[in-house]
């Protein structure tokens, strides 16, 4: 279906992805792997005709060399793209969204509604979700949905070639079971998927064959059927990484933050709990499980309606985020792109983000000093970036997530609250970011950790807190968490246990 012969690109003189052959079959599901900056983006953006490849480069598509000058040359070709984040319009009809680049097969000035929602009913009715209302606006949709709006797109357009970019990064474990089923169902019809995700089981589960890139070169391609999941690892990092999930043992101090009948109106309501110094308190429920909004309380960003905070023994009443970040409390949050970084500025300037208001004196920056600290701060994480003045946008996601790290480093917070930290990064990045938060709790900080991955939470969290719907179901002990028991409190009604 489609061929790529001798493909580089080159960005500045740095060379972001070098001679890469690659050949996909009609009718697959084909895993494109690697470690953040493998050139894995870059490389679906030269096939959706974001990028042109440097000279030399060849793409064929069923046997025909084709040039790709914008991105609309590759919808004409038939290859369509879904993005991690998706690029539907939410203030206009799924209909709508379904038809937006059809325009001209509708004659007439006024919108021809009644044949919009035909087309796009049959659309979903071929996926198997007619509980999707064409009607609906796609703000009112959940983000799984929305995905599933988007494949339609694709099927409306005739698509023979859909790329993935980690379609289950923001969905719930029983939404990506769904959307697995509608990828077969694809392939099964003659589509061909590249599917990119750093969740290695789901490649077990979905891919057919697997490609791996590191560093920009290709490592190669391998049957699924053929290897493990230690396999691929071992292909994209370069080296046997044994442990995946580095947990140091740290002696546990006492309660820093202590929480009592914590209620957020129309959101959570009577959660309790503690965090000790030194210890990692993971947070675990189904997306939409209201996680993130407990974090956002603690931090001054919603309001807090019932119950009550101590910090260091003291009530506490987080009034603001600046009010929060005054009492040495730091939030990694989820969305790095939303609300971690300023995409538009330079590393250095987003490491000191925070450090910039502490050290200013009379108002003014000592550049000198913030240059320093960057410095001293890439080095430690090691970011792997050209330059200090790099402008972060630029950076692979995983590197993206360290300077959201760094900025709070030098701040030296007593509490951080860590939202998803691994969320869309590669393996051998969530290593490091596992060493860094087990680092930080070995000086003493209390950090609290909400993550969807399950192994994640079990194997380096101390103590376990489920949350479904917006109420605590329990707190697990480190000795009894299995993925068995979080899940039964996360998504049974009826199951709840005795909180440790």
């Amino acid at each position: 279906m489609l061929e790529l012969k001798n493909i580089g690109k080159t960005f500045s003189g740095v060379n972001v992805l070098r001679g890469i052959d690659l050949v996909l079959k009609k009718g697959e599901v084909h895993a494109l792997l690697g470690e953040n900056g493998a050139g894995k983006s870059t490389l679906i953006k030269i096939l959706n005709g974001y990028y042109q490849p440097d000279k030399g480069g060849e793409i064929k598509i069923e046997g025909r060399v084709i040039q790709f000058k914008k991105p609309k040359d590759a919808l004409d070709a038939s290859i369509h793209t879904i993005y991690q984040e998706l690029t539907l319009c939410p203030l206009m009809t799924v209909a709508e969204n379904l038809v937006i680049d059809k325009q001209g097969n509708f004659q007439g000035v006024f919108l021809k509604n009644r044949e919009y929602k035909d087309i796009a009913s049959k659309a979903l009715e071929q996926l198997d979700q007619t509980d999707i209302n064409p009607g609906h606006l796609v703000k009112e949709l959940s983000i799984a949905q929305q995905q599933v709006v988007e494949i339609a797109k694709a099927i409306i357009s005739d698509a023979r070639v859909i790329l993935m970019d980690e379609p289950t990064s923001s969905i719930s474990q029983k939404d990506a079971d769904k959307l697995m089923t509608i990828i077969k169902k694809l392939r099964d019809s003659g589509v061909t998927i590249i599917y990119i995700s750093h969740r290695l089981h789901e490649i077990d589960g979905i891919a057919d064959r697997i490609t791996v890139l590191r560093d920009g070169d290709l490592v190669g391609t391998v049957n699924n059927d053929d290897v493990d999941e230690q396999d691929l690892i071992n292909m994209m990092v370069g080296r046997e990484l044994t442990n995946v999930y580095p947990k140091r043992d740290v002696e546990i101090g006492e309660p820093v933050l202590r929480v009592e009948g914590l209620t957020s109106e129309n959101t959570f309501k009577d959660i309790s709990f503690d965090v000790r110094k030194g210890e990692i308190f993971g947070i675990g429920g189904l997306v939409g499980s209201k996680r993130t909004e407990i974090l956002e309380a603690l931090f001054g960003m919603r309001p807090i309606t019932g119950g009550k905070i101590y910090l260091r023994g003291k009530e506490f009443n987080p009034k603001s985020p600046l009010n929060a970040i005054k009492n040495r409390i730091a939030f990694i949050t989820e969305d790095r792109k939303k609300s971690g970084l300023v995409l538009c500025l330079s590393v250095m300037e987003n490491i000191n983000l925070i450090n910039a208001q502490e050290k200013s004196t009379f108002g003014y920056l000592n550049w000198k000093h913030m240059l320093d600290i960057a410095k001293k701060q890439q080095k430690t994480l090691d970011i792997k970036l050209n330059r200090l003045e790099q402008i972060v946008n630029t950076l692979s996601g995983g590197n993206q997530q360290k300077v959201a790290l760094a900025k709070w480093l030098e701040f030296d917070p007593d509490i951080i609250l860590f939202d998803e930290p691994t969320r869309g990064i590669d393996i051998g990045a969530k290593t490091e970011i596992y060493s860094i938060a087990g680092e930080l709790a070995a000086r003493g900080a209390a950090i609290i950790m909400v993550s969807s991955e399950m192994p994640e939470l079990i194997s380096i969290a101390d103590r376990i807190l489920v949350i479904r719907e917006g109420e605590m179901k329990g707190i697990i002990g480190k000795e009894e968490a299995s993925q068995e028991l979080i899940m039964s409190l996360a998504a049974l009604k009826d199951s709840n246990i005795l909180t440790k």
